[in-house]
């Protein structure tokens, strides 16, 4: 392009920039532009809630049974009989296995023979004695006679020394056949303790359940080889009890400090000493606690790696008419712990206030119907949406 056109190009955008600043400023007589007037925002009051409301500390945690035990074998033998089904509940001495029982007859059978021939050596030793002790009484009438004469220069020497070996050969008799005894009876004792041994081993070939509850899957099927006694024993399966379950939590040393102050104020109430309300809900009961039971273990310290001490809330879990129990062991639940009772509380929506560097606040339509900002110190959040104030 030319210089002429440069210029001419030039002119052309100054004037289509004139002409659209006289177009903005409008072709009126004194040559100023008027400012468009904006609708009024809308917005909706709502006056605020009062209700009573109650302060809580919250926590969550994982249900634990508050009995739970693996069912183990106490002999080793091969496994007859599995007499329970799989996820049922159980009552408590239910048999739940059973174990061959024939090597055990076996063993106490010969248990018994032992004690019947322990028991008959020492009717047999009884009766030596009797015989010792009563030659042993003839032989000393006998060396007493010799002793007298001996010594009245009647008998000789040779038949006094003949008589009182013949006495202390009987008294020796006597000592051995009480010793004979004596062990007769340790082998009485041993026998029997071996009779119940034998006993205990039989009785263990039927296992039943120490407690009532649900039982868990089997873990092993009939015919199997299981490994009894301690060590390395076979675990057969487990029981856990659910009639009531514990809620096993962690709080910081903030909440425990402020749960012990209100118990000590006298805000939280006690039904039974040591054991502090609670309320618990799981998935299915949205944002609900209706469970209710009570604190009833704290550790004795606080983990000083991560500042916080383990509770316990224990629940009833009652079977209902159909269907399951609420709780089941290994569950995630929330709880929470009420801190005094309910005060009258102001209760606002949590959509009406804003945040400003951290602080919180809302407006309140002042006189004039003028919107006044005010900085909120909050509370909890009230069922879904509701902050109390």
């Amino acid at each position: 392009m030319t210089r002429s056109g440069t210029i001419a190009a030039r002119a052309v955008v100054h004037c289509g920039l004139g002409l659209a600043l006289i177009t903005l400023l409008g072709c009126g007589g004194s040559g100023t532009a008027t400012k468009a007037d904006l609708p009024a925002p809308i917005v909706t009051v709502a006056p605020p809630v009062e209700r009573m409301v109650t302060r809580y500390e919250f926590a969550t945690g994982r249900i634990e049974p508050h009995e739970q035990v693996e069912i183990r074998a106490r002999v080793s033998g091969y496994l007859q009989a599995i007499r329970f089904q799989p996820g049922r509940d159980v009552k408590k001495d239910d048999v739940l296995f059973e174990i061959d029982p024939e090597p055990f007859k076996a063993d106490l059978a010969r248990a018994k023979a032992n004690l019947a021939t322990a028991e008959a050596d020492l009717a047999t030793s009884e009766a030596d004695l009797v015989k010792s002790q009563s030659r042993e009484s003839t032989t000393k009438i006998t060396y007493d006679r010799e002793e007298a004469g001996f010594k009245k220069g009647i008998t000789a020497e040779s038949i006094r020394d003949v008589a009182k070996g013949m006495y202390d050969e009987a008294v020796a008799v006597v000592k051995a056949s009480k010793a004979k005894i004596k062990q007769g009876n340790a082998k009485i004792e041993e026998a029997n303790a071996n009779v119940r041994n034998a006993e205990l081993n039989l009785a263990y070939c039927t296992i039943k359940a120490p407690i009532s509850g649900k039982v868990g899957d089997r873990l092993i099927t009939e015919g199997n080889l299981v490994a009894g006694g301690v060590g390395t024993t076979t675990l057969l399966t487990t029981i856990v009890a659910e009639d009531k379950m514990d809620v096993a939590f962690d709080v910081d040393e903030n909440t425990l400090e402020q749960i012990q102050q209100a118990v000590r104020d006298g805000k939280i109430k006690l039904p039974t000493k040591g054991e502090i309300p609670a309320e618990a809900g799981v998935a299915v009961h949205g944002t609900n606690y209706p469970l209710k039971g009570s604190i009833s273990f704290s550790d004795n310290r606080v983990d000083a790696k991560t500042g916080t001490v383990r509770m316990k809330a224990r629940f009833e879990n009652p079977e209902p008419k159909v269907g399951e129990r609420i709780l089941a062991a290994g569950m995630f639940a929330r709880i929470r712990v009420p801190i005094g009772e309910p005060v009258k509380s102001m209760l606002v929506p949590d959509s009406a206030f804003g945040s400003d560097q951290g602080i919180r606040n809302l407006y309140l339509v002042g006189p004039e119907n003028k919107a006044v900002r005010l900085d909120a110190n909050t509370g909890a959040l009230e069922g879904l949406s509701l902050i109390h104030i």
